[in-house]
């Protein structure tokens, strides 16, 4: 007979796991790394890098051109958080993409004609009518006013009718996966720019 504790043990840290997965792929942390990144890029921009100590003692005097050295200002793109908050970015954005990339698929390959006539009645935008032409006729038309309007449409004939499902704004969705692919790229660009194989063959030896 196991006990309590050991029965919600799994559980909490498999909640743990979940919540902190869910951290690491919600947009919200991407953007906060993201944004400490650009003030690092800034601040590497403006203060002049890997520069003999003693000009930073000129500039800053002894004090401060001692912490902004502690603190890796001088060698930005190198520093160790600054190449820690490149790794959390990459797995941010990579579990993004690898979370909704299944979605985009299928949305991409569906045009949700399957959708119920009850199901489009319980839509709150919404209207009826009726058209004395016929159904064939009719549906040419609508064909038409899609087309003409950048709408790639796909009908099913039913029992009852005729289902008519249109799509646009496919292209946003490619360019979703392509900007963060993009993003993924240009930080393994900046680790591996930074030294990091550098100082893993110097751990590893």
């Amino acid at each position: 007979m196991s006990s309590p504790s050991s029965d919600m043990a799994p559980s909490t840290g498999a909640r743990a796991l979940r919540d902190a997965l869910e951290l690491l792929s919600s947009m919200r942390f991407a953007i906060s790394l993201l944004t400490v990144i650009c003030i690092a890029s800034v601040i590497g921009t403006v203060v002049k890098q890997n520069e003999p100590f003693t000009n930073y003692v000129n500039q800053f005097g002894p004090f401060w051109a001692e912490v902004f050295g502690h603190v890796g200002l001088y060698k930005v793109y190198s520093a160790w958080w600054f190449l820690l908050i490149l790794a959390f970015l990459v797995t941010s954005t990579s579990l993004c993409i690898a979370r909704n990339t299944p979605k985009i698929l299928a949305e991409l390959r569906s045009y949700k004609e399957q959708i119920r006539e009850q199901a489009l009645k319980s839509f709150h935008h919404r209207a009826e009518g009726q058209l004395a032409a016929s159904p064939e006729s009719t549906l040419a038309h609508v064909n038409g006013l899609l087309a003409a309007q950048g709408w790639q449409a796909r009908a099913q004939v039913r029992s009852n009718g005729t289902m008519v499902a249109a799509r646009r704004g496919m292209a946003n969705k490619i360019g979703y996966l392509a900007a963060h692919s993009a993003i993924v790229l240009i930080c393994l660009g900046g680790l591996l720019d930074g030294d990091l194989v550098v100082r893993a063959q110097m751990l590893a030896l």
